[in-house]
């Protein structure tokens, strides 16, 4: 019996050391693993007929962001403020984006340092500080007042949109395919391996939505296989009614709603956009 027992405490403890290494392998590549930017620019706004603005800032003196600024049809529309997922580029949105630009909005699309023009490497604190350097760039030099600037998070953009709207005068946010936080999707992922305990970035959208004082629209595909829905529906029970509308989508997976819901998609986003902002403006 002895022997059995050591050698039951043998296997465990090698075991354990396997799930560590393992652990701590993934904290080493977390930032391969997380970001997945694409250099190359594959579509420009002129090849979709749109006016616009090419835009270069400096967030932190070094490093560089560049996006595309469409500039509304008037001074009573909304801007969205486009905060992409963790792949691709600002050039992959064009498509998604267009059919917002053609109704009059205007829309601020930036690439996060690392991804397409922007230079840099990308972390949870680059893409806070790129967040708030897109901000002042809307409020600042394109003097569009904070009611008509709307934050549109996807994916893990939901975090830095989140972050900024938690931080500066907005007309309300919209997340789209969002999740809780870092390491409810590390346990969606990974299991039972403690990865959540070693994450250097920790993307804590909930608890950055709980400062949020605006209108909140959350909307997530029920078959999304990437962020799993029950994290979309736990996020939206952060915020309580009436300043959140909840919005699952059926047959919907992950950033394919505007497929999935055509016209009635960009409608209804666009009028939650256009009522937060001007109530927005009726309040202040």
């Amino acid at each position: 019996m002895p022997g059995i027992l050591k050698s039951i405490a043998a296997g465990l403890f090698f075991l354990s050391l396997v799930i560590m290494a393992f652990a701590v392998i993934l904290r080493l590549l977390e930032s391969k693993i997380t970001f997945h930017p694409y250099r190359e620019l594959e579509s420009r706004p002129e090849e979709w007929s749109l006016r616009y603005e090419e835009v270069y800032l400096r967030p932190a003196g070094t490093d560089s962001i560049h996006g595309w600024f469409f500039p509304p049809s008037s001074a009573n529309r909304p801007v969205f403020l486009i905060f992409h997922g963790n792949a691709g580029n600002i050039s992959h949105l064009l498509e998604w984006m267009t059919p917002f630009i053609k109704r009059g909005d205007g829309a601020l699309l930036f690439d996060y340092r690392g991804y397409g023009l922007s230079s840099g490497s990308p972390s949870e604190k680059a893409f806070a500080e790129d967040a708030l350097a897109v901000w002042d760039y809307l409020a600042g030099e394109k003097k569009i007042e904070h009611f008509r600037i709307i934050p549109f998070g996807i994916s893990i953009g939901a975090w830095p949109a989140a972050y900024l709207a938690a931080r500066k005068p907005v007309g309300a946010l919209v997340l789209e395919g969002a999740f809780t936080r870092g390491s409810d999707i590390a346990r969606s992922i990974f299991g039972f391996l403690p990865v959540h305990l070693l994450m250097k970035n920790h993307w804590e959208v909930s608890a950055e939505l709980l400062k949020v004082r605006v209108p909140v629209m959350i909307l997530h595909g029920r078959i999304d296989s990437v962020v799993p829905f029950a994290l979309g529906e736990k996020l939206a029970r952060t915020v309580g009614p009436p300043q959140i509308i909840w919005w699952p989508v059926e047959g919907g997976g992950h950033l394919d709603l505007y497929a999935v819901l055509g016209r009635t998609y960009y409608e209804r986003i666009d009028n939650f956009a256009q009522s937060a902002a001007a109530n927005k403006k009726t309040r202040d």
